[in-house]
């Protein structure tokens, strides 16, 4: 069960008078970086800080509530145009903390394919990019033009168009781009052991991963910040006639409406979230090509920041340790990927735990199978001593340390032969000082993707 409360609002507030909305569970102090359980279909949101305050059950993004209540989605309706005239909504394909995203068919010659998709920003989102707090759209710009001859370039989301549009709740950034597949999580589910994916396919992935990266560094000038498997998406080869037949046998669909009179005196109606099928990708995904997308948190590599960033079990030491960081971060995400996508299990697993901090768990368990923290590291971090003695010992007991090996070897879904070189490949992303961990190029060039 989800929870959207007051408290979980963000630094936004005063800035904006409003804020960008967080989705937590109730259950796991790490759940803000955890999607809502496959087994819950629903949302639930409380829409006040105490317990007992008033809380509704929301079938996917809550459309009725205000841009002051910390939301302020645009309630879009199938059939609806947009940009003038010039593009018609017609499916729903999913929604996030801070937008939902349409298949639109275009009108006209304003556009170079006969269906885009249209991310819609929330109210709230839209006044974070006009006030430089989220750099989505001007990533999208510098990606499109930085250098189109890049590899990588092709590895990141197409940009067509910006517009603004206007809801009950007020101005909407729109943004219109390629059409994508499934992300990693749901093409992990189709492989069949049902988790994880094969050695060849998490090479291909993880190469075209770090070419995006590589460019979105070097070439953009900026850090990605979020890079995981739900940003990571299949690039769709389609025909259009194969999108306009889909929609034709599976129409797109709202669910039964319910009724809130305290929120809104007509029925609340919301359209279903239906992807896309990954048009064109073999049963084997051996001609797997995927999309680093969702640029909202990216900032600009020259600004060495050591504010909090990145989802909790994907973060880099530097992060959590406040230790300047940039580029290096999206590696050691890269690096967590690689063990993700081999066993379809988190690299660094957490628990609860009433005497120990979240924080203090990951810089055990990175302690545990990546080795100790360097001293010359340690000494330019700002927040050493929140965890580390005078002797730069981590304050943690009951250390069981476990070589990577080790941990591969533990899910019996990797063949022996496979697990030393990959583990090789997964200490040099995961190298804890950012000074001396390799680049996305380098790691292009590493022995490990040869031929992927």
């Amino acid at each position: 069960m989800f929870v959207v409360a007051n408290s979980l609002r963000g630094p936004l507030w005063k800035t904006l008078g409003r804020t960008l909305p967080r989705f937590t569970s109730t259950s796991s102090p790490v759940a803000r970086d955890i999607k809502r359980p496959l087994h819950d279909p629903f949302v639930h949101v409380q829409i006040n800080d105490k317990d007992d305050g008033e809380e509704f059950v929301y079938d996917e993004e809550p459309l009725v509530l205000s841009p002051e209540q910390g939301f302020g989605y645009y309630p879009i309706t199938l059939g609806q145009y947009f940009g003038e005239g010039k593009l018609q909504i017609v499916r729903k394909l999913g929604w996030a903390g801070n937008s939902n995203v349409w298949l639109a068919r275009t009108l006209g010659n304003a556009y170079p394919a006969k269906y885009v998709a249209v991310k819609v920003l929330t109210v709230n989102a839209t006044a974070g990019v006009v006030k430089g707090f989220l750099r989505e759209v001007d990533s999208l710009r510098t990606i499109k033009t930085a250098n189109p001859n890049h590899p990588g370039q092709q590895h990141c989301l197409h940009l067509y168009d910006v517009i603004t549009e206007k809801s009950c709740h007020g101005p909407h950034i729109c943004i219109m781009t390629n059409i994508l597949g499934t992300n990693m999580i749901s093409l992990r589910r189709l492989q069949p052991n049902g988790h994880a994916f094969p050695v060849a396919v998490t090479k291909r992935i993880v190469k075209q991963t770090l070419l995006s990266l590589d460019y979105l560094h070097r070439e953009c000038g900026f850090v990605h910040t979020d890079v995981k498997p739900d940003n990571v998406l299949v690039c769709v080869d389609y025909e259009d006639e194969a999108i306009t037949r889909l929609l034709e046998e599976t129409p797109s669909a709202t669910y039964e409406p319910r009724f809130e009179p305290t929120l809104s005196p007509e029925p609340i109606i919301t359209v279903k979230s239906q992807p896309l099928p990954n048009f064109g990708l073999r049963d084997d995904a051996s001609n797997l090509k995927v999309c680093l997308f969702d640029y909202g948190q990216a900032t600009l590599a020259k600004e060495r920041r050591i504010e909090p960033a990145q989802p909790l079990l994907l973060r880099a030491p530097e992060v959590t340790l406040g230790h300047g960081w940039s580029t290096p971060i999206d590696v050691w995400s890269v690096g967590c990927l690689v063990f993700e996508y081999l066993t379809g299990a988190a690299m660094f697993q957490l628990s609860e735990s009433s005497s120990i901090s979240v924080e203090n768990l990951c810089l055990q368990r990175i302690l545990e199978h990546i080795g100790p923290f360097p001293p010359s590291f340690l000494e330019r971090c700002q927040c050493r001593s929140d965890f580390f003695d005078e002797q730069g010992s981590l304050r943690v007991h009951n250390l069981i340390p476990q070589a990577m090996e080790s941990c591969l070897r533990a899910y019996k879904v990797v063949d022996e032969k496979d697990i030393a070189p990959a583990a090789a490949f997964i200490r040099k992303c995961l190298t804890i000082d950012p000074h001396v961990r390799p680049t996305a190029l380098q790691l292009l060039d590493d022995e490990w993707l040869k031929n992927a």
